[in-house]
């Protein structure tokens, strides 16, 4: 009788099982915290973040291509959707979309000449694109605001219904999350996935066995630049203000570290690392300027310590207990 409960488990599969435990933990969250708006507004921002770093492990975790330029992309789809909604009185809900489209058409722009570079020329290539759209943004004040920054940014409206308190802003961006997560679940788990992770391992290899690697290094740049769009567009709509000293270069690398804390190449990586980054920044505060510093030297407490980030590390202490499972204490 005890050993029901745990077939009826395995014939969920595993990708079900995670959706499920993660759509009923993110709606439960706000409840605890309906009396402080704060902390609902923290749980949006750390869920946008995530929704920035699943695309970041499209392309670093499963394609074996780095970016230190992911807030080139953000700073697009935030200024996109804020400046069609402002002033052109467009849909949120379709200015968002738009930013993701023209974050993606920049990043295929991008990578046609950057898919041929590796490791650190292509980090420093992507370093360039983020302080080129940083400076964009800066300079344009005819279009940008420049460094005033563009405020009074509208929340979504859907019918009569604005999505006006932190609550509700919080469920729409946990609902996008959750649809971009099962996107993101079935892309890797199909044939473009399985490319994406051969040319990881070896591309000379993968173009040797028939892989077009130019075409799938591209995707994997745009799949992740049309992530990071869309939550820039979030992100804007969330705040109400926006200005270029959001999207510095400060920005990207708190994107790889979270990736990097949490671990590439799995489905909770994003997650776990996003959150946990989320809680470490409230306490690096008060460090004010040397936060930067505290995040390099946290970076390189990971990478030395926990190589694979939190979720391998969990793992491994998975494996770890169920070599000294006791035998004959397996359920029949």
């Amino acid at each position: 009788m005890a050993s029901e409960p745990r077939m009826l488990l395995r014939g969920i599969s595993g990708r079900t099982l995670r959706m499920t435990v993660l759509a009923v933990l993110g709606g439960l969250l706000p409840l605890l915290f309906l009396s402080d708006s704060y902390l609902v507004l923290l749980l949006s921002t750390t869920g946008i973040s995530i929704i920035v770093v699943a695309g970041l492990d499209i392309l670093f975790g499963y394609s074996g291509q780095i970016s230190l330029g992911h807030a080139g992309f953000y700073c697009i789809g935030a200024y996109t959707s804020a400046i069609l909604s402002l002033k052109l009185g467009w849909s949120v809900f379709l200015t968002i979309a738009v930013g993701g489209v023209l974050a993606t058409l920049v990043a295929i722009l991008l990578a046609l000449p950057a898919v041929k570079l590796v490791h650190h020329f292509l980090a420093l290539v992507t370093i360039s694109f983020g302080q080129l759209v940083h400076l964009f943004v800066a300079e344009a004040r005819g279009l940008t605001d420049g460094y005033s920054g563009i405020n009074f940014i509208p929340r979504p409206r859907l019918g009569s219904f604005e999505f006006e308190s932190n609550t509700a802003y919080y469920y729409l961006v946990y609902g996008i999350l959750i649809v971009l997560l099962v996107a993101k679940q079935r892309l890797v788990a199909s044939r473009t996935g399985r490319a994406f992770v051969a040319i990881r391992e070896d591309a000379h290899a993968a173009s040797g066995m028939g892989v077009n690697v130019t075409k799938y290094k591209t995707m994997a740049f745009a799949v992740s630049a049309f992530y990071a769009g869309i939550a820039g567009g979030l992100y804007a709509h969330l705040i109400g203000f926006i200005s270029p000293e959001t999207f510095v270069l400060n920005q990207s690398i708190i994107f790889l570290t979270m990736l990097l804390f949490g671990g590439m190449g799995n489905f909770w990586g994003p997650i776990l690392g996003s959150a946990g980054l989320a809680v470490v920044a409230e306490f690096l505060q008060k460090l004010e300027s040397y936060q930067m510093l505290a995040y390099g030297i946290f970076l390189l407490l990971i990478i030395v310590y926990i190589p694979g980030g939190i979720s391998k590390g969990l793992n491994v202490v998975k494996v770890f207990k169920a070599g000294f499972k006791k035998p004959g204490n397996e359920p029949c």
